[in-house]
């Protein structure tokens, strides 16, 4: 483990140890309720001082990937869930992260103006000589891939959308504040799908591994389609959460009984 840290580098040591550490949540080496070693058992093994572990240990803390136990030691506290409901907001993945507080970061795969291929072309209604703009991102919780959006808008309503930053900005906040979209609407499908070789390598999982699928329609008030987005979200992380009531099941077999 000690030839992974590079102790001339600009990195901090506590902050690659971290990273470490993290690697080994989540690729399953430290399950959840693992037990760490003790601190000076782990200095010993990374070759460093016992508050440069304290130090990562602390940041792992603050990640909630850790918990620390009173009397008991320090224990690998859980991955993160990426939980949506089938009926959720259209402000997109983003915006629930920021509201749970989960540190995350984006980076930009792909962004062009292009025609639309004749698929798309079809879903968003548009002319083969019209413009999409599109947009491919990464979503990283922890520094862990866990998302990929793929997002095609029709261009001919937010000219100049190509030169924002999306790895900062929120893209429907931005739709709505900036160009004066209005959204209204979305038909969402989900599709269980397995990981092709190119997909696995983005998110870092197996070929063969279950993804997510999720395709997502969005209409304005006029009731235009408007975007069209592809994602795909780790099965492992990803959790499709809805609420059934008993009164509504009960409503429906009342009327299929007249």
């Amino acid at each position: 483990m000690t030839a992974k840290i590079d102790f001339s580098g600009p990195v901090p040591i506590n902050e690659q140890i971290a990273e470490l550490m993290r690697d080994n949540i989540f690729s399953g080496e430290w399950p959840k309720d693992y037990k760490l070693k003790s601190e000076t058992d782990l200095s010993e093994l990374y070759n460093v001082s016992r508050g440069t572990i304290r130090k990562a240990i602390e940041t792992l803390i603050d990640e909630g990937l850790l918990i620390r136990i009173h009397g008991r030691g320090t224990f690998v506290k859980t991955n993160i869930l990426l939980e949506q409901s089938p009926n959720g907001r259209i402000a997109g993945f983003s915006r629930d992260l920021l509201l749970r507080g989960i540190p995350f970061s984006t980076d930009i795969q792909l962004a062009e103006v292009i025609h639309p291929p004749p698929h798309i072309a079809k879903i968003l209604l548009l002319k083969p000589d019209e413009y999409i703009f599109h947009l491919k991102r990464l979503r990283k919780i922890l520094h862990r891939p866990v998302l990929v959006i793929e997002n095609h808008l029709n261009y001919q309503l937010c000219e100049g959308v190509e030169k924002i930053n999306f790895s900062k900005e929120q893209l429907y906040t931005t739709l709505e504040s900036k160009f004066g979209i209005q959204f209204d609407w979305a038909r969402r499908t989900y599709k269980a799908q397995i990981a092709d070789e190119n997909l696995a390598k983005i998110l870092n999982i197996r070929v063969g591994s279950p993804v997510m699928y999720l395709e997502e329609l969005y209409h304005d008030v006029g009731d235009v389609p408007v975007e069209f987005t592809k994602a795909w979200a780790n099965a492992d992380i990803f959790h499709i959460t809805t609420r059934i009531n008993r009164r509504d099941e009960k409503r429906d077999g009342s009327a299929l009984n007249h």
